[in-house]
């Protein structure tokens, strides 16, 4: 995707806990203790994510690559004790302890995922079967803290069964329901077991088409559909409409702050008033349209950001949203700016901050916009392929950009000018400082893309000054 911000958010999306636990404690461990550990009394719980997306405050968790030999290694829940992966095509689920580094190998037949973790329970589940039927299996086992956080395999007790179709095998769960779509006629319907309950609740009023989850929240499940972007709140016959598929701009990215019961959306259109992001707060029903790519080019001008790269004119320049992080009370918009296309184009790459409750306006990060700079000195004129496979010949003003946020740090990933590579940096936001990071830190600590095969450089290289990747 050469610009913009492409990517459908599923299932398997990088949420901030695990990386406001990992990265700090991680970073803090490997490179010298420069950086704040975490601090937080919330209840921790994940579940299996991957990809790219929010981070802030403790969020469900997020997977991440482990180190050791062996790279296919990764955690994919965690609770405030520990971590947890099954190893990769093996029946072996793994249970970290995050403060003795220990680590107990369980043999679970059959195991295939986990998917959600909390103080009280580990959920996990089980696939058999051939291609002419898969047989899945759902199952809790409990968490003792008496016992030093371990899970008790052997008090393991199953909370669904199903038959299922190839490739329908997503579930969502948040300790009281599990979810997920099923094929019907055509199309795909939502399913919603109560686990207290041991029973389905029906949901037949969703419209019609594929139906695809979006996110699960404690009290509603948010899904989008050929009736457009809703809300079912769990429990309840209530379906609440967010946005239907009359609306002009189509949706381009989705994610969410779950504990805060907030949701965020970028829709995309033709022209460029239509560019905007939404929010819609689950706790009074309401949507509210942050910003539009008018105001942030005005914003843009006010900075005096885009008439300085000689470039023809200001109007000239397209913008476009790149990513959206979540930290604390505050949100982090990264935007691309790119100039003329008569001209050799110009990349910029910048951040603004904006904080939740609507107090202030949209600011400039002048610290991460420091280091995301690329001296004039170091700016030359480089041939990139796109993904298209074609050659676009542009001039990189800023040498990078953020990879994700968590609740102390900024990730980036930077061209190292003297080592003459690209590197992954973190900057924090608590001392001010930056560090880049070790190989041994990128490995161990850095979150899985594309479903666990490591960090999709393709994705920032044309983004990057240079053509080290």
């Amino acid at each position: 995707m050469p610009y913009g911000l492409k990517k459908r958010k599923n299932k398997n999306r990088v949420t901030g806990l695990i990386l406001s636990i990992i990265l700090v404690a991680g970073i803090c461990s490997g490179c010298g203790g420069e950086y704040a550990d975490v601090s937080g009394d919330r209840a921790v719980s994940g579940r299996a994510v991957s990809g790219s997306g929010i981070s802030g405050q403790a969020v469900s968790g997020g997977a991440v690559k482990s180190a050791g030999k062996d790279p296919s290694k990764k955690y994919t829940c965690c609770n405030e004790q520990n971590l947890y992966y099954v190893e990769n095509g093996t029946p072996i689920l793994v249970e970290h302890n995050r403060q003795s580094g220990e680590e107990r190998r369980l043999c679970i037949k059959e195991i295939s995922e986990i998917c959600y973790v909390d103080a009280d329970w580990l959920y996990y589940v089980t696939c058999s079967g051939d291609a002419a039927k898969n047989q899945d299996q759902i199952w809790r086992v409990p968490v003792r803290k008496e016992e030093e956080w371990r899970v008790d395999e052997s008090a393991a007790e199953m909370i669904l069964e199903r038959n299922r179709r190839d490739g329908w095998d997503l579930y969502w769960c948040n300790g009281s329901y599990i979810v997920y779509s099923e094929p019907k006629d055509g199309g795909s319907t939502l399913k919603l077991y109560n686990i207290r309950k041991k029973q389905y609740e029906p949901c037949d009023d969703l419209g019609f088409g594929f139906l695809y989850v979006e996110e699960l929240f404690e009290e509603s499940v948010i899904i989008s559909c050929d009736g457009g972007l809703m809300e079912k709140k769990l429990g309840s016959d209530t379906v609440n409409q967010i946005r239907d598929n009359e609306e002009e701009s189509p949706i381009t990215f989705y994610t969410s702050d779950v504990l805060n019961n907030e949701f965020f959306w970028l829709e995309s259109g033709g022209s460029e008033k239509n560019h905007a992001l939404w929010r819609y707060r689950l706790e009074n029903g309401k949507k509210e349209k942050l910003f539009d790519l008018v105001q942030i080019r005005q914003m843009l001008k006010g900075w005096g950001v885009l008439g300085d790269c000689g470039c023809e004119t200001a109007e000239g320049h397209e913008i476009h949203l790149e990513d959206l992080f979540i930290r604390g009370d505050h949100l982090y918009a990264q935007i691309q700016i790119l100039g003329e296309q008569n001209v050799p184009q110009c990349h910029n790459m910048i951040v603004v901050s904006y904080k939740r409750d609507g107090s202030e306006a949209w600011e400039w990060e002048k610290e991460i916009n420091e280091y995301l700079h690329n001296p004039e000195a170091h700016q030359k004129l480089f041939g990139k392929l796109t993904e298209s496979g074609c050659e676009v010949r542009s001039i990189y003003r800023s040498r990078g950009s953020v990879v994700m946020m968590a609740e102390n740090i900024c990730l980036m990933y930077l061209e190292h000018t003297e080592e003459k590579k690209n590197q992954l940096a973190g900057y924090d936001f608590q001392t001010g400082t930056f560090k880049w990071l070790t190989k041994r830190d990128w490995e161990w600590w850095l979150p899985y893309y594309e479903w666990g095969m490591g960090l999709n450089t393709s994705g920032y290289s044309e983004h990057m000054p240079n053509n080290y990747d």
